[in-house]
């Protein structure tokens, strides 16, 4: 099977639990990893919001430190990929492709010139807000009103400029419309799921109304869909429906309510392994195939979970960022 997820938390787990890639007690390990024919995954360095400044600059670089050693030292089986030609190349030789994304824009910390830091050392996505606001944006979950700064407009640009991928899951609704409204290039949503089948599925209450606000309404999910962007559905248990109702099937209700939407080449995975806690059914990378043949004894043909499990993500990157 071919996998290409949009997002996990796995270098920084692993970093501050001092495990190891290769085989930890998280959601994804090199071992776990092994039952892909190709896999492809987008590693997030996750930046908490408590972390400004110099404090976040000072977090970024012990785990990217931390991530090149994982990997120098596991080369014959992932490398870090920055372009087209080595995505190919890691396919061709039997190796996983890693790209490399940040999840919080603190880590600029205020500085716009950071940007072009981070992509020199393969930085290729950058979430622009975790929950709180920051120096580019308010967060979903801030409780204050707005969307892109001044200075988020002027990233914002840049990253269009570098065709560095934009990345709205976290972002408040008035941060979402900013960069549909100012963006060149397709967004995407790398791990985020549906209001619609969440207020459907789940029992009112105040989890409710946050995991409703800080995932993607109908309007959101057509402007990412006509964007030519990609929605990568989310594993979080509170994000996919009420305990008990958060598995398997919780992820083709979701899967299903972009494809009604149009998305079929938008519909992608992005896990959030080993950032959040999930059901049983989809507890570690290993996990994936078995959702594959739910999905296709639910009568969803081959092509189709061709494009959800790889190809759609495969063909954003390559599209968005003319170097991969």
């Amino acid at each position: 099977m071919y996998f290409f997820d949009l997002h996990c938390d796995t270098i920084t787990r692993c970093m501050n639990k001092n495990e190891r890639l290769p085989e930890n007690n998280g959601h994804i390990s090199l071992k776990k990893a092994a039952c892909f024919d190709q896999w492809a995954q987008v590693f997030a360095v996750f930046v908490p919001d408590e972390y400004r400044g110099a404090a976040a600059v000072g977090y970024f670089d012990r785990a990217y430190d931390y991530f090149r050693r994982e990997f120098e030292d596991n080369v014959s089986s992932i490398e870090q990929c920055r372009s087209s030609d080595e995505l190919g190349s890691c396919a061709a030789n039997g190796k996983a492709a890693a790209i490399l994304s940040v999840e919080g824009g603190a880590v600029l910390a205020g500085d716009i010139a950071r940007l072009d830091s981070l992509f020199e050392r393969g930085v290729r996505l950058i979430t622009l807000t975790w929950n709180g606001d920051n120096e580019i944006a308010r967060g979903c979950q801030s409780g204050s009103e707005g969307g892109l700064t001044a200075f988020g407009r002027d990233v914002l640009r840049r990253m269009n400029e570098l065709h560095m991928a934009v990345d709205v899951s976290h972002l408040s609704r008035e941060g979402f419309w900013d960069v549909a409204k100012r963006s060149d290039a397709p967004f995407v949503a790398s791990h985020s799921t549906c209001c619609a089948v969440l207020q459907k599925t789940r029992a009112d209450s105040a989890d409710k109304a946050r995991a409703v606000n800080r995932n993607l309404d109908d309007e959101q999910i057509r402007q990412i869909i006509s964007r030519g962007g990609l929605i990568g559905v989310n594993f979080c248990r509170s994000f996919l429906g009420d305990p008990g109702d958060d598995g398997f099937e919780a992820v083709r209700r979701h899967l299903e309510h972009i494809l009604n939407l149009g998305g079929e080449n938008a519909a992608a995975i992005g896990s959030d392994y080993d950032g959040c806690n999930v059901n049983p059914e989809l507890d570690g990378i290993d996990k994936i195939s078995a959702l594959a043949a739910y999905l296709m004894e639910k009568g969803w043909p081959q092509s189709l979970l061709d494009k959800i499990f790889f190809y759609n993500a495969k063909r954003f990157f390559q599209v968005i960022n003319n170097s991969l």
